[in-house]
């Protein structure tokens, strides 16, 4: 599969701080060097990055998302191996390196209508690879814990486990914006729009979204279906701790009961480094405990961290505290996912 890499051992030894008498999780993690191996393999999750912030050139946006699947690995395999994470449970699996297409589209400019027609070619390129990836990760019985790249990544996962469960998938999305910006060409800012129109997105819940940064016609097209529903993050300052959680829940009971795709936007979160950052959202702790009621009530099929963009943080000390905050959230996931 083209643009596909793996991790060897090596590289992930170089990462761990080993310290006597504890096992840290790249000590312990598995990982595979061939997609053939999860055919069989006992592992529930699979971690997995993709490389790329194409799809938010492609959306006008701010570059800077590519490499957060290379942040987080050294957060990550210092974790501590305790009766809390069993690391029997999760693989680490491939990424997905755009560098190639991003090499081109570093030279392009999106305010060129030649352009930025082209960058939206290349988010195409990257859907159909993320897609096969997906597909075959699902079809394995795995559950992808996606980490990396922009939001337009959220229509290839989509599809790819519509494809592989045979069926329509519903998602929650945390996430200030709807991303169900125009089928103007892909990027960015309509993933989901894009997977609803092509049959893959059933029921779309997006929790949190800020109403002064989605479009009058995403608002309208929300109002009209039934298959559509926000609770804005305006309405939701009203409301106590206690009534926020059961809106939250409500939105997971409003999807219905089958397993659900779970997608995380770090906007969402205040001040957290990303391409449009966010003066008044959710705290950490906040979007924690969102992200720990999904996996526990909603079983999600996959789960999908966006736009995280270390590469973004003022300075050494925030860029080490974003790549932890995946980290905490892939582990939160894990911990409460309801098999």
């Amino acid at each position: 599969m083209k643009y596909l890499k793996f991790l060897s051992s090596n590289q992930i030894q170089d990462h761990v701080f080993p310290r006597a008498g504890e096992q840290k999780l790249g000590e312990a993690l598995q990982v595979i060097s061939d997609l053939k191996e999860l055919e069989n393999h006992p592992a529930q999750f699979v971690i997995l990055g993709i490389q790329e912030d194409i799809g938010v050139r492609a959306n006008l946006g701010k570059a800077g998302c590519a490499n957060a699947f290379q942040q987080i690995l050294s957060p990550l395999f210092n974790v501590q191996v305790n009766r809390f994470l069993n690391p029997e449970s999760l693989v680490l699996g491939p990424y997905l390196d755009f560098e190639e297409l991003s090499d081109e589209a570093r030279h392009l400019d999106p305010n060129r209508s030649a352009d930025l027609e082209r960058l939206r070619e290349l988010t195409s390129l990257i859907d159909q690879a993320v897609t096969g990836l997906i597909e075959h990760i699902a079809k394995c019985g795995k559950t992808p814990i996606v980490i990396g790249g922009g939001h337009n990544n959220s229509y290839g996962i989509i599809k790819g486990v519509s494809l592989a469960q045979n069926r329509a998938i519903e998602v929650l999305n945390i996430d200030p914006h709807a991303d169900f910006r125009a089928l103007e060409g892909r990027h960015s800012g309509n993933g989901f729009s894009y997977a609803h129109d092509e049959g893959f997105l059933g029921r779309y819940a997006v929790f949190g979204l800020h109403e002064s940064y989605n479009n009058q016609a995403i608002l309208e097209t929300f109002r009209a279906s039934a298959d559509l529903y926000y609770l804005s993050y305006d309405e939701l300052l009203i409301y106590s701790t206690d009534e926020r959680d059961r809106l939250f829940k409500d939105a997971l009971r409003w999807l219905g009961p089958r397993p659900i795709g779970l997608e995380l936007d770090l906007d969402s979160i205040t001040g957290f480094p990303v391409s449009a950052l966010n003066a008044s959202g959710f705290t950490m702790r906040q979007v924690r405990g969102l992200v720990k009621t999904a996996a526990h009530l909603a079983a999600p099929l996959y789960f999908h961290i966006a736009e995280g963009a270390p590469d973004l943080a003022e300075n050494e000390t925030e860029r080490i505290l974003s790549s932890k905050a995946m980290v905490y959230l892939i582990t939160d996931f894990i911990k409460s996912h309801q098999s």
